[in-house]
């Protein structure tokens, strides 16, 4: 019968240890994550933010190859003409 209250005892220490860790102590670990992978954000923002005011820098990589490929066709390049001579009088 002592085992059995040993067994109970042990039973409920370890679900309201666990439960204490999952009320206060993982959303302090998850809230020290969070806080820390927002430092390093703002640190790296503030590296890339050291340029004078007005400066501007591209950063763009040239491909190496057409975007059109030069076999599927030809390019044709248009003007919309207003055509004023097909107006139909409808009313006489």
């Amino acid at each position: 019968m002592e085992t059995f209250f040993l067994f109970i005892f042990w039973v409920l220490f370890i679900f309201y240890a666990f439960r204490l860790f999952l009320r206060y102590v993982l959303p302090w670990i998850i809230g020290r994550y969070i806080r820390k992978m927002q430092d390093k954000m703002g640190q790296s923002q503030n590296k890339n933010s050291r340029q004078k005011e007005g400066e501007v820098k591209l950063n763009y990589k040239e491909s190496e190859h057409s975007r059109v490929d030069p076999d599927i066709g030809e390019y044709v390049d248009f003007e919309e003409i207003k055509d004023n001579n097909s107006k139909h009088e409808t009313n006489k």
